[in-house]
């Protein structure tokens, strides 16, 4: 495995860990909520569901999370968790409307902005991941899961000049050595990207100054 593809595979575990971390009851809110005591069974499901999220099994997760969520209905850490499982599988849509009962529940977290950002994101909604991932990004501005996304989404999008400024203020508020490596990877991409689309445009002008044959 490549050094690039390592730092991308090990930023995964970061984004459960900044996202979601497991104490074993419903605080992970962004907001004071009533707390209530959560069932052995709950805990253990949350438990389980967080170590296979870990651990990169989504599909094992998004089972395990829909039972916790069957289990107790009003718990936001396991719509949460599911919610996660389901876009990191493909699921989108499933992953949106889990966010939008948590969204009727509680005031989003900047991972619920970041969650449903990327479930807008592999929907092709680019406009609506960009505007969720900022969301992300004003309630914690040092929410490099939020960052990192918002940063593929401007490049995509052309909104180069952006893309590389959101890369170097990650990199100056990095909190560790693979996080400042992770904004590198990241400003090489979108350079990557920009001179990629710029050798397309000049070949294309080349080819209408052509003289016809």
């Amino acid at each position: 495995m490549s050094g690039r593809n390592k730092a991308m595979f090990s930023f995964w575990a970061i984004i459960v860990a900044c996202g979601i971390s497991f104490n074993g009851a419903d605080a992970s809110a962004s907001v004071p909520v009533k707390r209530k005591v959560i069932s052995s069974q709950l805990s253990q499901l949350l438990q389980r569901g967080y170590e296979q999220m870990r651990r990169g099994n989504y599909d094992d997760a998004v089972v395990t999370l829909a039972a916790a969520v069957k289990s107790d209905p009003d718990s936001l850490s396991a719509r949460r968790y599911l919610a996660f499982a389901l876009m990191r599988n493909g699921h989108s849509q499933e992953a949106m409307y889990q966010m939008l009962i948590i969204q009727r529940m509680a005031k989003a977290s900047p991972f619920d902005s970041y969650t449903l950002g990327e479930a807008f994101s592999k929907m092709g909604k680019m406009s609506e991941a960009e505007t969720c991932f900022r969301d992300a990004l004003k309630a914690n501005p040092n929410y490099d899961p939020a960052r990192a996304s918002l940063i593929k989404t401007l490049s995509s999008t052309g909104k180069y000049d952006e893309a590389f400024a959101e890369c170097i203020t990650g990199y100056k508020s990095a909190k560790t050595e693979m996080m400042s490596r992770y904004y590198r990877i990241l400003y090489q991409n979108v350079q990557e990207q920009k001179l990629s689309l710029r050798k397309m445009q000049d070949q294309l002008q080349e080819q209408q100054q052509a003289p016809s044959p």
